[in-house]
């Protein structure tokens, strides 16, 4: 299996975790909003990062916006963003 593959089976949980994270929740906050404890939390996190054999986070949210491009145009108003519009700004 490569990294990152989209044909990965998430639970529906894990779909919702996944969504939280790539909003920028906070374990503790994503246990709030769901109403589980933080190391449930952590669990789901910790699953889904082993499902896409992903060490960060921040791979998450990638993956998030690849496997839900709408998710991403609601976000930005107008056009997505092209690799020119950041040709000049370092990462």
């Amino acid at each position: 299996m490569s990294r990152g593959s989209p044909i990965l089976k998430l639970t529906q949980r894990e779909n919702v975790v996944l969504g939280l994270i790539a909003e920028g929740f906070t374990d503790r906050e994503i246990a709030e909003q769901l109403s589980f404890s933080i190391s449930t939390a952590r669990k789901h996190r910790e699953n889904v990062l082993g499902k896409f054999q992903f060490r960060k986070s921040s791979q998450l949210v990638i993956q998030y916006f690849i496997l839900n491009a709408e998710a991403l145009k609601k976000t930005i108003p107008g056009t997505l963003p092209t690799l020119a519009r950041f040709a000049n700004v370092k990462f």
